[in-house]
């Protein structure tokens, strides 16, 4: 279902705005859906040089019994065989596509406790890429300030 939050959140009438409550931590937002059960997740938006919003990071679980993901919501018309990369301290992490929908693309990657410390660290330089329609490589910078912060906010939601 945490996930799903995301698929709302893009499809969501203005009156279903009152059921869900954000907080900002730097660069990273604490979205949650009232329940039950009260479903959270942590986002942050990447734009691109133009500084137009392109993508989205997400982390959370799809429901309280699913593992952790962390989830790239693309725009479509994007090139699925080359895959989605976050790259973290120039190490790239795999996500795989699961799914397009008219409001884009999504590629997930289910979170350990190893990665999980990485994206606490808050990386400089930390990149998302993956090519478009046409093959051209895309390159969007990932701010990772405050995601630590709202890591802690979201488990004190569980």
């Amino acid at each position: 279902m945490m996930m799903a939050c995301l698929l709302a959140a893009l499809t969501a009438l203005p009156a279903m705005a009152q059921d869900r409550t954000v907080a900002t931590f730097g660069d990273w937002s604490l979205r949650c859906e009232a329940g039950p059960p009260r479903n959270c997740e942590t986002a942050t938006t990447l734009s691109n040089q133009e500084s137009r919003p392109m993508a989205q990071i997400v982390v959370g679980r799809l429901n309280p019994q699913a593992p952790v993901l962390v989830m790239a919501h693309l725009p479509l018309n994007v090139q699925l065989p080359a895959g989605v990369r976050l790259m973290l301290d120039n190490a790239p992490i795999v996500l795989q596509y699961q799914r397009c929908v008219p409001q884009g693309c999504f590629a997930t990657i289910e979170v350990d406790d190893a990665l999980m410390r990485r994206l606490r660290a808050e990386p400089a330089g930390a990149r998302l890429m993956f090519q478009d329609a046409t093959r051209r490589e895309i390159t969007l910078a990932v701010p990772m300030r405050g995601f630590a912060q709202a890591q802690a906010a979201l488990a004190a939601q569980r």
